[in-house]
């Protein structure tokens, strides 16, 4: 089996372990992270009011690599937009993400083809269209799971108690995540076998 590339296509993940004062755990995995500019700017796109855009901004900053965060056409279109004060589209993440994951420019830029692509993902409206036989399901309780039976984390229960009820500082009951696929998450190896464990 090969070694995955990360490819975040959502916020959530990011949100999720942040809430649980749990970031960290990314770089458990050590391997390469690619973060969709939609992504990055949604998560960090005001650190002066928010703690969790300033904490994602600075965590990503200061690790690199692993985090890779990359350019999608649709995205920039979009930034020019609202540069010139017109309205974005309503989908406009969904839609930098979805080219980013099917276009020449976008995953296949970073990552060999046929090469293993762990894809980290929450929300259960990132879509996966044709989901191409190299690449891998994970999402983030199935995450924490996965490092618990690692034995590189103790509790995955008590993460993801940490991001549905927090605890941390700088976070309040309405941080509070909504996780849709307990008690085991998500975890499906790619068609051609992958592996995403240190």
């Amino acid at each position: 089996m090969k070694r995955c590339t990360l490819v975040v296509p959502d916020a959530g993940p990011f949100n999720s372990l942040w809430v649980a004062d749990e970031l960290e755990l990314l770089l458990k995995l050590d391997m390469p992270i690619v973060v969709v500019d939609a992504v990055h700017d949604e998560m960090t796109s005001d650190p002066a009011n928010y703690l969790k855009d300033r904490e994602v901004l600075d965590f990503i900053a200061n690790h690199q690599p692993p985090f890779v965060r990359v350019r999608t056409d649709i995205w920039m279109m979009e930034s020019e937009r609202r540069r010139r004060g017109e309205k974005p589209k309503r989908n406009a993440g969904e839609l930098a993400i979805a080219d980013f994951l099917s276009s020449e420019d976008g995953l296949k830029r970073y990552v060999r083809h046929g090469d293993p692509v762990l894809l980290l993902y929450e929300d259960r409206d990132v879509r996966v269209i044709n989901k191409p036989p190299n690449m891998h399901l994970l999402s983030t309780v199935g995450l924490v799971k996965g490092l618990e039976r690692l034995k590189m984390i103790p509790s995955a229960d008590d993460v993801i108690r940490r991001m549905t009820h927090p605890t941390a500082p700088g976070r309040r009951p309405t941080d509070a995540r909504v996780l849709t696929d307990l008690p085991d998450g998500t975890d499906e190896p790619a068609a051609t076998g992958s592996s995403w464990t240190p």
